[in-house]
């Protein structure tokens, strides 16, 4: 998952369990991102109603992929009682960036739900600073468009708004490029998207799938050895794999 930073908008509670016998639960929640952890404030007499307004920033490294929340109900004498929990996977935020307040199911410690917590999610990608090296190793079973022999395939490479073209390798489904293609990275990518294509003379090019790699863990690691891809036509479907490897010199 890509470096960055998470906002997390905690809003307010709907109808959660009040775990008071006399009076009303005093609310707070516990959020935490990997190995990061905030605590919101206690909402005295909040019951199953709180409404806490808070907002929380979390500094994410590669790895974390999950929001896990705790509702609590702070105790004045002995430990504080579990209200429910709730877990929001994060792959959905890093690729739409920003997602609008929404509820969110609660489970209670009994594994029934009951209530719901209003949530609002954004995140802000790591700008990194450096050159990226994309090595086009090769291709396997790609789409064969043509009529009569082979298609001639060709690769276009895209990172942000830079764009760098493969040689044309003719008449084949398993093309070997073995080419290196170098981008300046100042912005916030998270990947690189590969288009193939099929050179013809007569017409406009043929597509022959896509290619999304990303670039998360070449950010972390500093290189990646190469790795196969999945080749995907405009309805998702599998058309043979591309074998890439990615190396980032940092400058930051």
């Amino acid at each position: 998952m890509p470096e960055g930073t998470v906002e997390v908008e905690l809003i307010k509670g709907h109808d959660l369990k009040d775990v008071e016998t006399f009076g009303k639960s005093d609310p707070f929640v516990n959020l935490t991102i990997g190995g990061q952890k905030h605590r919101s404030k206690t909402i005295h007499d909040g019951g199953k109603s709180p409404i806490w307004n808070e907002s929380f920033l979390f500094e994410i490294p590669h790895g974390p992929q999950a929001l896990d929340i705790h509702i609590l109900d702070q105790e004045k004498h002995g430990a504080d009682e579990a209200m429910g929990s709730l877990t929001i996977p994060l792959s959905q935020l890093f690729a739409e960036r920003q997602i609008a307040p929404c509820k969110y199911k609660v489970q209670l410690p009994n594994g029934k739900f009951q209530g719901e917590l209003e949530i609002g999610l954004k995140f802000f990608p790591k700008v990194h600073h450096g050159v990226l090296d994309v090595h086009l190793i090769e291709a396997h079973g790609l789409l064969d468009s043509d009529a009569l022999g082979k298609s001639d395939p060709y690769a276009a490479i895209y990172c942000h708004k830079d764009i760098q073209r493969s040689r044309v390798i003719e008449r084949s489904l398993n093309p070997v490029w073995n080419e290196h293609f170098r981008f300046n990275v100042n912005n916030e990518v998270t990947e690189v998207l590969i288009k193939l294509f099929d050179k013809d003379d007569m017409r406009s090019d043929d597509p022959l799938g896509n290619v999304v790699i990303p670039l998360d863990k070449v950010f972390a690691d500093g290189e990646t050895a190469p790795m196969k891809y999945k080749v995907l036509g405009s309805k998702g479907q599998p058309q043979g794999d591309v074998s890439v490897a990615l190396k980032f010199s940092s400058m930051d």
